[in-house]
C-alpha cells in the first residue's frame, strides 16, 4: 500500500511477478532502504547485485533499467558507494 501506482508499475514492468520479491517483506518505504531517487531503493538495488550480477551504478542505472535519465550527480556517487559496500556482503 506505500508504493505510488507509477512506482508499482515501474517494478511490474522491469521485474514482473518478481516484483514481490524485490520488496521482500517490506511493509513501508524505510523498509527497502536508502531511495537514490526516482523510485530507486537499497532493496532493488541489493536484488539487482545479487540476481541479476549488476555490479556497478552504471549496470543499474543504464543496463538493468534506465533510471540513469533521472538519478544523477550526488545520488550516483552514493549509488556508487552503496553498491561497493554491498558487494562486500552479497
Amino acid at each position: 500500500g506505500f508504493l505510488t501506482d507509477k512506482w508499482a508499475l515501474r517494478l511490474i514492468q522491469a521485474y514482473g511477478t518478481e516484483a514481490w520479491e524485490v520488496l521482500g517483506s517490506a511493509v513501508e518505504i524505510q523498509d527497502l532502504g536508502e531511495d537514490f531517487g526516482a523510485t530507486l531503493t537499497a532493496a532493488e538495488v541489493r536484488w539487482m547485485m545479487s540476481r541479476e550480477f549488476a555490479r556497478t551504478a552504471d549496470d543499474v542505472l543504464w543496463r538493468r533499467s534506465k533510471l540513469g535519465l533521472h538519478i544523477k550527480g550526488d545520488a550516483v556517487t552514493r549509488l556508487e558507494a552503496f553498491m561497493a559496500q554491498a558487494g562486500k556482503e552479497i
